[in-house]
């Protein structure tokens, strides 16, 4: 039979300072909060911060969501309104995108997409009576 170890003294006292730290939050309702963003978006939160004097991620979230939770709904919605970022896409990347449009339409043609005829060519009613 395999012999079970005994912790180390190190372990222990680890252990032991992870449990008190455990319980220090609970009193103070401290909860593990986990934000997953773009990475496009560090370096200008890096900016913020850097021009703001804040050294801590966990700090800007924090003020983020008081400042959030203590604004008026109407506020709240202007907050939390999604602003989309422009997107350019390279010039490699288009002719792909282009290429292989064409590719996939010359396989499939799929339905016949008719132009609406051009108002400019129709006659327009004269505003003087015929004769």
């Amino acid at each position: 039979m395999a012999e079970v170890q005994e912790p180390t003294k190190e372990a222990i006292k680890q252990k032991k300072k992870r449990e008190k730290a455990a319980a220090k939050d609970a009193a103070l309702g401290v909860e593990k909060f986990t934000v997953e963003v773009a990475g496009v978006f560090k370096h200008d939160l890096k900016r913020v911060m850097a021009a703001h004097g804040i050294n801590n991620q966990q700090e800007v979230y924090q003020l983020l969501l008081m400042n959030l939770i203590d604004a008026d709904f109407e506020t709240q919605a202007w907050m939390l309104r999604s602003v989309t970022t422009p997107y350019e896409p390279s010039e490699k990347v288009s002719r792909a995108f282009y290429e292989k449009s064409v590719a996939e339409i010359a396989a499939d043609p799929g339905d016949e997409v008719v132009k609406p005829p051009d108002p400019t060519l129709e006659e327009k009613p004269s505003l003087l009576p015929r004769l």
